[in-house]
C-alpha cells in the first residue's frame, strides 16, 4: 500500500478515503476477519482489498455491473465464505461515508434491471435494493468485526 496508489484510487473516484480505513487498512494488512452481530457470525473471511494498481480495474471488472452508482459507492472488502461485497457510500456523506453490504446471491446486474424496467429510474430503483446500509461509517463497520484466527498448517 503507497501513497501513489491511493493518490490515484481517490482521483479516479474523486474521493478521500475516511483517514480511520487507511489506517485500518495499514495495521491490519492482509488479515481476515469475522463479522459479528449480537455475539453470532453473520459472515466470515472478510478481506480487505488491496490498495494497489489493480483496485479500480478489479471494481470495474468485479463489480460495477451490480453497483448502484459506481462513482460513489466504491467496494472496499469482500467475503471469501459469502462472497457478499462491503461498499463505503459516498453519495451523502463525503467524509464519513457509511458502510453497505451487497449480497451477490441477490444482486441484479445492470443489464436485467434495465430489460425489466419501463424508464432508468426504475431500473436505478432495482439497483439500489443490491445494497443495504450496515454501519453508519467506517468505525462502526469495524467495531463489528473480529480477527479471523489462522487456520493452523499441517
Amino acid at each position: 500500500m503507497n501513497n501513489l496508489n491511493i493518490n490515484n484510487i481517490q482521483k479516479h473516484y474523486d474521493i478521500v478515503f475516511p483517514h480511520e480505513y487507511l489506517e485500518f487498512q495499514r495495521e491490519t494488512d492482509g488479515q481476515t476477519f469475522d463479522m459479528i452481530e449480537n455475539g453470532e457470525v453473520i459472515d466470515w473471511e472478510i478481506c480487505f482489498s488491496a490498495l494497489d494498481d489493480r483496485f479500480v480495474a478489479n471494481n470495474i471488472n468485479l463489480v460495477d455491473d451490480v453497483n448502484p452508482d459506481p462513482r460513489r459507492i466504491i467496494p472496499f472488502a469482500w467475503s471469501v465464505s459469502s462472497g457478499n461485497n462491503y461498499l463505503l457510500d459516498y453519495r451523502t456523506n463525503s467524509e464519513f461515508p457509511a458502510v453497505l453490504v451487497m449480497d451477490h446471491e441477490e444482486a441484479m446486474v445492470r443489464e436485467d434491471a434495465e430489460s425489466e424496467s419501463e424508464t432508468p429510474e426504475e431500473a436505478q430503483k432495482l439497483l439500489e435494493g443490491n445494497v443495504r446500509e450496515i454501519a453508519a461509517n467506517f468505525n462502526a463497520f469495524i467495531a463489528c468485526l473480529k480477527t479471523r484466527p489462522s487456520d493452523p498448517v499441517e
